[in-house]
């Protein structure tokens, strides 16, 4: 046998596909011809529930034909079958399972789907506060309604009626003709028209809903006044002993609200002057929002801060303060005139403060700052003071000069006897034996002008000096000459 599937299995899969296709095509003609499954199958089956309907008549129903039950235009059931039952018709409702749930105060309609009466039943389940109708159970016939054909609307008319009509309709057939554009542009005009009428309705529907409950409250409203005559007429007596007042108080009152328009003005002002204090307040406050919670754990830590201090400050330092009045009452003066030189005393430190800041700065890179050099003057100065004699340390050194601050020295020490001695006693070089060359001869001049600066400026501030121009301190101390030996020295010096 598998050998036989093996050699034909071309054959075995094309009666395959032909039996797939049957069951495919089979399902879909079943399921147009409303061929159900019973429940138990699954995905496909499905469940029905039967009710009926009592109609007067049941003109084109007919079972099996597609018929349908519908719910606000979507399929719930379909029209099962049809029975006399006391000469009303017994419409059975097959209702799909999760549908089937029909209230006692549901409705049902034979309705025409198509011009040939092809009928289903247009049903409105109800309202579940009117109670649920027994699986099985019948809608009565005061519930339901039968489709009503035009032939039984016009029988009830006699003969002039029917003329009439009939002229009627042929007069509205031959205004109509050739007029659809302008009859659906008219209908279309009365749609805002049915939206308006619907809204009033619905607002009338509600003032009569709000009518009923005024006129239950009022009605409560009666009954409780009816019930309380005692404290209404003692109220009344009241109102009336308040009036009166107010009639006495009556110029007050109108002068009252005379003033009255003048303060609601100045209340109108205040708020909006308000309102842009709000807007401006609003921002800031919400700004200030996060400080104010981190405010509260301050708080909370300065309370316990203030429990923790309130045994010093009772104990030590309320005893102490007292202790402390008469010292502090002596020291009163002193504080006074301490507090008239702390201004000069705060410029003094802050000069020194600087000061100390530039002696304690240690520049970046190799070069040292002051305190660096401050060591190593302080370990030269001892060596410069190691030497001593009977009459105390000797102070030995190397003095460096320049040309030009060498003749600074001999100029100035001619010009003055004091400096003089003084630089006697340094024992210095003579500029002619060091300053002899070309290359120093621009040093020494430039020496000599400053030295006759230096010279002047002392003339001219010391009292009862001679005034006049200053010569040169080395021609001070050469001896007079005659005119011609200093003609001829000058002719020698421009030469």
């Amino acid at each position: 046998m598998r050998r036989e599937i093996i050699k034909h299995a071309r054959d075995f899969i094309a009666i395959g596909v032909v039996a797939l296709l049957a069951v495919l095509i089979g399902g879909y003609i079943l399921s147009n011809q409303r061929f159900y499954l019973p429940a138990w199958v699954p995905i496909i089956g499905s469940d029905f529930v039967d009710y009926y309907a009592q109609f007067s008549t049941a003109q084109a129903v007919t079972p099996g034909q597609g018929q349908t039950v519908i719910v606000a235009g979507v399929t719930v059931g379909e029209i099962g079958g049809v029975t006399l039952k006391n000469g009303t018709a017994m419409v059975d409702m097959k209702i799909r399972e999760k549908y089937a749930n029909i209230y006692k105060d549901a409705t049902a309609l034979l309705r025409p789907k198509t011009g040939l009466n092809d009928m289903v039943i247009e049903l409105n389940p109800g309202s579940a506060s009117s109670g649920e109708i027994a699986r099985g159970g019948t809608l009565p016939i005061s519930r339901t309604l039968p489709n009503v054909n035009p032939d039984q609307i016009l029988a009830g008319l006699d003969a002039d009626t029917r003329a009439y009509l009939q002229l009627l309709v042929n007069g509205g057939g031959e205004g109509l003709n050739g007029n659809s554009t302008e009859l659906s542009a008219t209908l279309k005009r009365f749609d805002p028209i049915t939206v308006y009428l619907a809204q009033i309705g619905k607002e009338m529907g509600r003032r009569q809903a709000y009518i009923k409950q005024g006129i239950h409250n009022f009605r409560l409203l009666t009954e409780e006044l009816g019930a309380r005559d005692t404290q209404l007429a003692r109220w009344v007596r009241s109102s009336n002993d308040v009036f009166t007042v107010f009639a006495d108080q009556q110029s007050n009152l109108r002068e009252t609200l005379s003033l009255l328009p003048g303060a609601l003005d100045a209340t109108n002002n205040a708020v909006i002057d308000s309102n842009a204090l709000t807007n401006q307040m609003g921002p800031a406050l919400q700004k200030l929002q996060p400080t104010a919670v981190g405010t509260a754990a301050s708080l909370e830590s300065l309370q316990s801060f203030a429990k923790a201090t309130t045994p010093v400050l009772e104990d030590q330092l309320r005893p102490f303060t007292a202790e402390a009045g008469p010292t502090v009452a002596a020291l009163k003066p002193a504080a006074a005139d301490l507090a008239a030189t702390a201004p000069q005393l705060d410029t003094t430190f802050s000069v020194l403060n600087t000061l100390t800041n530039e002696l304690a700065y240690n520049p970046p890179g190799a070069q040292e700052g002051y305190l660096y050099w401050l060591a190593w003057g302080n370990h030269l100065s001892a060596n410069m003071l190691s030497a001593q004699d009977s009459g105390g340390p000797i102070r030995r050194g190397t003095l460096f000069s320049s040309c030009d601050a060498l003749t600074i020295y001999e100029d100035l020490g001619k010009g003055n006897p004091e400096l003089g001695t003084l630089i006697e006693l340094l024992n210095a070089p003579k500029v002619a034996e060091v300053c002899a060359t070309p290359a120093a001869a621009a040093q020494v001049a430039s020496g000599k002008q400053l030295a006759r600066r230096a010279l002047k400026q002392q003339r001219e501030n010391t009292p009862g000096a001679p005034v006049g121009p200053v010569s040169d301190p080395a021609e001070q101390a050469q001896p007079q000459q005659s005119p011609a030996a200093a003609s001829e020295a000058q002719d020698g010096d421009r030469r």
